[in-house]
């Protein structure tokens, strides 16, 4: 019956989601509106309520709700499968679908795509089959990662912050299909886009706060492929919310909509990665069915595990749309740069030379088959075709940029040997040489330094550029993790972009206040001081790792330094700038209830993101780029009563904690024992708290053990220190247990990461939510003034 009554309500859903899509008009119609969300909604609350009664007879039930699985865990249950997190991703579609289409600036165009990806969803998961009956003896119970309360929360944040972006790049579709000015799609999807980054923000935050707390590594970022592809469409959405600030752009909304295209891809991307597991190995990848495959191309892989399963169907369509939407939006900036260069009376290099334009594209085509990765072969012949249809005589710096950044990228990720991207930089640079005219001598780069007035306009594009670049070396490195991520790469090729961004963020906090010539001295004193600090790095006390090379000529406490000189250099300015906006803009906000002055709330949650982001990055710094996690000065073995000095902290292994779940002393809903121990923490013998690291067992019904670790802490005034007892030593304990030798256990092994500035990471994420919920406030009235949108 429930089998029936499930499917039934999918076949119902996608009925009405293919009717929308045809007949756009019937959403006009409030009923019709909210009887489509009820329709497209009910499969996944059929679902959930089924988890919810444990109605076993399903066997997404039966599989996943072990006995006396806790009400609450019993939601988080319903995304341990395949089908249940696309039920549930369907759902929030059709409710800000619901939400779109009471907007008149969302045109019945982007509704019907809305529709689109919503029965497309939900034809994927029907073929997963979340309906199917119980089979005998298929029972099981949900990961135990998934066992926590932030994993109640988290996975249905991080789904509106997908199903956000798809409106963003529904949006951006609609007009792209209507032909429409990028600034009036700008207008009509920067609100959404807005949506998006802050809900970006609080489910991204949530992961690395679930990783903190739960998984045994000791840290709250690791370039986890998983998480790498949810930042990608957040550094996206970063370009889009600076768009309009970009200097030296005469249609800065131009690029905008293929930004919001890209914004989708990424989120297809990002899905591809997490649930097309056995090609990118993650902690958080709980639904993989594919396996390993010896290409070391991720997309290769990807193509190898499609096949004629609903499995394979569903990776197909992910990949399709990743494609799909990638070459719309390089089909939007053409159509933007056609347009240009119509209007400037000139032609492209396709059109004066079309043997040359060709030739160009064949020899990348060679070198990127050459250097065997598909991703450089796509955005590199992506790029070269904007190049070719570009302006002949003022050939596009951007794009020659951005090819130059490609093929370096490749080279410092691995992906190519150094020949090779020099081979691939060359076409790059030929088109810009070509033409005859004389070159920019880029004096406007001296003037932006030099001059206060040009300099606070350029420091307002620095986060475009930066997150584009950004975008763009993180996606070439996640290219490579196929079977492993490599913190490093990320932390060292990215230190020179955070550090530009505190530059830039510098440069926007002194606005017209420093002199042209003040602020170049004060660039030339930190950039001075910033390369002696790195140089002497190992005479200064740092956290963590500091001595340990990142590469082999270069420390973590040299890179470390040199990114906290300008994070330093950028937040007292960043302060300064907040505290005169907030005593300006705060009381003007409590006089009118702060519903009359959206534009004002937005300028100073733009300036309280600032801080906070510089806040987080000076945290990570301290907890993530100084600390090498696999070092053994973090293994300590402490032996029973006796005092052990770590990082001046007095440390006395106690006793042994082993518990049963069926004995009083056990403390959690969930498993089916704990062994641990308990450690006291000590400053000149007095005691300062009391921390129990240990490990839950889990028996599931088919005789396998699994086990999560539970990770203690201490937080003090600067940071917490985190103890983890590893699943050997639980092991070794739990032996003892069973030959009634607990008493005799005389030492244990613990892992210790002592993390300084870690308040601050979470500290920055908070000020980051903050500002992007002032920046999302709407205005009163929305529309176009004057014909220019506004933000």
């Amino acid at each position: 019956m429930l089998t029936f009554l499930g499917y039934t309500l999918i076949f119902l859903a996608l009925l009405v989601s293919v009717y929308l899509v045809f007949r756009p008009e019937a959403s006009s119609d409030p009923l019709v509106r909210t009887t489509s969300m009820a329709a497209q909604s009910a499969p996944f609350l059929f679902l959930a309520t089924s988890f919810l009664i444990e109605a076993t007879t399903l066997d997404l039930v039966s599989r996943y709700v072990g006995d006396g699985l806790p009400l609450f865990y019993r939601i988080s249950a319903v995304w341990g499968s395949r089908s249940g997190p696309l039920l549930m991703w369907a759902s929030m579609m059709s409710v800000i679908t619901w939400v779109m289409s009471r907007d008149h600036m969302v045109d019945s165009t982007a509704i019907r795509v809305m529709h689109s990806w919503t029965a497309l969803l939900l034809l994927v998961s029907a073929g997963l089959r979340p309906f199917s009956p119980a089979i005998p003896g298929s029972a099981g119970e949900i990961s135990p990662l998934l066992q926590t309360d932030l994993m109640v929360i988290h996975p249905p944040v991080v789904f509106v912050y997908y199903s956000l972006c798809l409106a963003t790049a529904s949006i951006a579709l609609s007009g792209l299909i209507m032909a429409r000015p990028s600034k009036e799609t700008h207008a009509s999807m920067i609100r959404w886009a807005r949506y998006s980054f802050l809900a970006g923000t609080v489910g991204i935050g949530l992961g690395g706060l679930w990783a903190y707390t739960v998984l045994d590594w000791g840290g709250y970022w690791a370039w986890d492929p998983v998480e790498t592809g949810s930042l990608l469409p957040w550094l996206a959405l970063l370009a889009i919310l600076h768009s309009r600030a970009r200097a030296q752009a005469s249609n800065p909304f131009a690029f905008t909509p293929a930004l919001g295209l890209i914004c989708g891809a990424l989120v297809m991307h990002a899905t591809l990665v997490t649930r097309a597991n056995g090609v990118w190995a993650s902690v958080h990848a709980f639904v993989g069915d594919g396996e390993n495959s010896l290409p070391r191309d991720p997309y290769v892989r990807v193509v190898e595990i499609i096949d004629f399963t609903a499995v394979g169907f569903e990776v197909l369509v992910y990949l399709l749309a990743v494609m799909g939407l990638l070459c719309l939006s390089v089909a939007h900036v053409l159509r933007e740069q056609r347009a240009q260069v119509a209007a400037m009376g000139s032609q492209t290099l396709f059109e004066t030379n079309r043997t040359l334009a060709i030739s160009l594209l064949v020899y990348f085509a060679a070198v990127g088959l050459w250097i065997g990765s598909s991703a450089v072969l796509f955005f590199g012949l992506a790029i070269m075709i904007l190049l070719i249809f570009g302006d002949r005589d003022e050939p596009p710096v951007h794009w020659v940029s951005m090819g130059v950044l490609l093929m370096l990228f490749s080279g410092w990720g691995w992906v190519s040997e150094w020949y090779q991207s020099l081979a691939g930089i060359v076409p790059f640079l030929l088109v810009w040489v070509i033409p005859e005219e004389e070159k920019d001598d880029f004096s406007w780069i001296i003037g932006a330094i030099t001059d206060a007035n040009k300099r606070a306009t350029f420091s307002r594009s620095f986060p475009w550029y930066l997150s584009m670049a950004f975008l763009l070396l993180t996606w070439i490195l996640l290219t490579v993790e196929i079977e492993g991520t490599n913190i490093a790469a990320h932390e060292y090729y990215g230190a020179p972009l955070i550090s530009l961004l505190a530059i830039g963020l510098a440069l926007y906090a002194w606005g017209e206040k420093i002199s042209g010539k003040a602020g170049t001295a004060l660039l030339v004193f930190t950039t001075i001081v910033s390369v002696l600090l790195a140089a002497n790095s190992g005479s200064l006390e740092l956290p963590g790792n500091q001595s340990h090379p990142i590469t082999d000529s270069i420390s973590r406490g040299a890179l470390s330094v040199f990114i906290l000189t300008w994070l330093v250099f950028a937040i007292p300015p960043t302060l300064v700038r907040l505290w005169h906006k907030s005593r300006e803009i705060i009381p003007e906000l409590l006089r009118s209830g702060g519903t009359s002055q959206p534009s004002k709330a937005r300028l100073l949650g733009t300036h309280v993101a600032h801080a906070g982001i510089l806040i987080l990055l000076v945290g990570h710094v301290l907890t993530t780029t100084l600390v090498d996690r696999t070092d053994p000065s973090h293994f300590v073995t402490l032996e029973k009563d006796v005092p052990t000095e770590h990082q001046g902290m007095e440390l006395m292994f106690t006793e042994v904690e082993i518990f049963s779940a069926e004995e009083d002393g056990y403390d959690y809903e969930i498993g089916d024992g704990y062994v641990g121990v308990v450690i006291e923490v000590r400053d000149e013998g007095e005691i300062l708290g009391t921390i129990r690291p240990g490990m839950l067992r889990f028996d599931s019904p088919s005789g396998a053990v699994s086990a999560r670790s539970e990770v203690d802490r201490m937080s003090g005034m600067t940071g917490d220190t985190i103890v983890i007892l590893d699943l050997l030593q639980s092991n070794e304990l739990l032996s003892s247990m069973i030959l009634g030798q607990t008493d005799q256990v005389e030492e244990v092994r613990v892992t210790i990461h002592h993390l300084p500035g870690s308040h601050l990471v979470w500290s920055g994420w908070l000020l980051v939510i903050l500002g992007s919920a002032l920046s999302s406030l709407p205005r009163p009235s929305v529309g176009m003034r004057n014909n220019t949108p506004f933000e």
